[in-house]
């Protein structure tokens, strides 16, 4: 396997969950972001998204004993060119 591949394989290993709980996080949300953008040049190419969440825990409809606020962040790039390839990502949350 070469390595453009694998670095797709694993940038998709850390985004495919976080879109998965993204967009339910979205449904629940008081509060979201998100963005992601692409390039490509003689150089090489690129792509990133970030998204972060919050719903407010003020006890209300099934969170009776919430005491304060659920938070996602989730943030991830993918980058390759004439010295090589990159990724990564990062997952972050509260409840």
């Amino acid at each position: 396997m070469n390595r453009k591949t694998v670095t797709r394989i694993a940038f998709a290993a850390v985004i495919a969950p976080a879109l998965a709980f993204g967009a339910p996080a979205v449904a629940m949300a008081d509060t979201f972001y998100g963005a992601g953008g692409s390039y490509a040049g003689p150089k090489g190419a690129g792509q990133g998204g970030v998204f972060s969440a919050v719903k407010s825990g003020h006890g209300h409809g099934h969170d009776h004993d919430k005491k304060g606020p659920s938070t996602i962040y989730i943030k991830g790039f993918e980058t390759a060119g004439p010295w090589g390839a990159a990724q990564g990502g990062v997952i972050s949350g509260t409840n």
